[in-house]
């Protein structure tokens, strides 16, 4: 299937702009790119492009220069709401992610593509890890931190490629095609992006849209009696939180190990090699990784929590009244008051910090004692000083990082390294010693 043109313009020189303009300028299309900050990484990247003769502007958009397009590759980080995206829609110009480039390039129809609002990285981690120990040829790629259209080069015809992927990807997708296609969960994320709840769920169904009869969906029977109960697919369903027992897998701990042993078998992979992998799964780095352990308090980086799904996932990871929590950052929801539940039976103390921290001062207020704070370092000292034996400093934002941080990875760092300056400690802890991930 062809673009629209050879002349595409690029929006947003994060890592899959930047990735998708060196690779459609090796397939002859003529670039240009264009990113709204000005930031010492944009810039980097901005002078390595241009090393290779690509045309780049930041700081800003010029709409005309983009309007001029056949087509637009559009990042991720860009939401429906910005001028620019508003304008190339009113222009009726093409609009494409990089998930749409790549998966039009791909030699391979081998994908196992992952999304969901939680769990996304550590399920498609495990895949690619068992498929690798069954000695199958395996590229994990997508939102997990390297974007496809840059490994497209390592990819033969007999590999399998384990996609994780985003609702903002599938957004703007058109024929990407995974043979298998799993949706993890639901629930309210990313309001920042979407419009409300039912745009949400109609992009992450995008995933299943060109799927075929050989083809295989595998969602959750709960999601869909409540989000989409009348959307049929035409692949083969497989519910993974009904009937377990039914299917030999209720030694697994959670659904997320349920999914990952399913994919397995649907390629000949035994229960008998995938559990051992799931066993030795030491965990990822910003997902409830333990950063210290000083005068029997625990220190755990959660940067990667985005969502409130992933902060009820961590702190029911956590004994009652021991978390002091450390939350906020840029909201990707207008109401985090479904959380007061967890908040009274699990917080101990909970320090808020970034764009968000009013909003869930708000939300919730008398759940237990809160505090505001305007520096995130500030935060952690204080959470550092609130804590006591036996209890865990947690940090989990359940918000994006972009209003203090370039991402969520910047976050988790900046975390540790304060961390280990407060405790003295040099390194994490072993994997080993860090509670089971999502």
């Amino acid at each position: 299937m062809q673009f629209p043109g050879r002349h595409v313009a690029i929006l947003g020189l994060g890592k899959s702009g930047y990735e998708s303009a060196l690779f459609l300028k090796r397939k002859g299309y003529e670039v240009f790119v264009s990113d709204s900050a000005n930031r010492a990484d944009v810039c980097e990247r901005a002078a390595l492009l241009e090393k290779n003769g690509i045309q780049v502007e930041t700081g800003s958009h010029t709409h005309e220069r983009i309007l001029h397009s056949d087509w637009i590759l559009i990042s991720p980080g860009i939401s429906p709401q910005t001028p620019i995206f508003r304008a190339a829609g009113a222009r009726k110009i093409p609009l494409f992610s990089e998930i749409e480039v790549a998966s039009r390039y791909c030699p391979t129809s081998q994908i196992i593509a992952v999304t969901g609002t939680a769990g996304k990285t550590t399920v498609s981690t495990l895949i690619a890890r068992i498929f690798s120990k069954a000695g199958l040829p395996v590229i994990s790629c997508g939102n997990i931190g390297n974007p496809w259209v840059g490994e497209i080069s390592k990819i033969g015809k007999d590999h399998f490629v384990v996609l994780e992927i985003s609702s903002f990807q599938l957004a703007t997708s058109e024929s990407f095609h995974p043979r298998v296609a799993i949706l993890l969960n639901l629930s309210p994320n990313h309001q920042d992006w979407h419009a409300d709840m039912e745009e949400y769920v109609e992009a992450k169904l995008r995933l299943f849209r060109n799927q075929i009869e050989t083809d295989y969906a595998i969602i959750r029977k709960e999601d869909k009696d409540r989000f989409f109960p009348t959307v049929d697919f035409s692949a083969q369903t497989i519910y993974f939180d009904r009937n377990i027992d039914d299917q030999g897998l209720a030694a697994c701990q959670n659904t997320n190990e349920v999914v990952v042993c399913l994919v397995a078998r649907l390629f000949g992979i035994s229960d008998a090699l995938s559990h051992p992998v799931i066993r030795a799964f030491e965990g990822i780095e910003h997902r409830l990784e333990q950063v210290a352990c000083w005068r029997q308090v625990s220190y755990v980086n959660d940067s990667k929590c985005t969502s409130p799904a992933s902060l009820v996932w961590a702190l029911e990871k956590f004994p009652d009244s021991k978390v002091i929590l450390i939350a906020g950052g840029h909201p990707k929801i207008e109401d985090f008051s479904s959380l007061r539940p967890w908040i009274s039976r699990k917080v101990k103390h909970a320090i808020l910090v970034g764009e968000a921290r009013e909003l869930l001062r708000r939300s919730w207020n008398g759940a237990c004692p809160l505090y505001e704070v305007l520096d995130f370092r500030d935060a952690v000292v204080q959470a550092h000083g609130f804590a006591g034996a036996g209890d865990i400093v947690l940090l989990s934002p359940a918000c994006a990082s972009f209003d203090m941080f370039q991402n969520y990875e910047e976050r988790g760092k900046v975390f540790k390294s304060i961390v280990r300056e407060l405790t003295g400690s040099k390194e994490s802890l072993p994997a080993s010693e860090v509670t089971p991930t999502r």
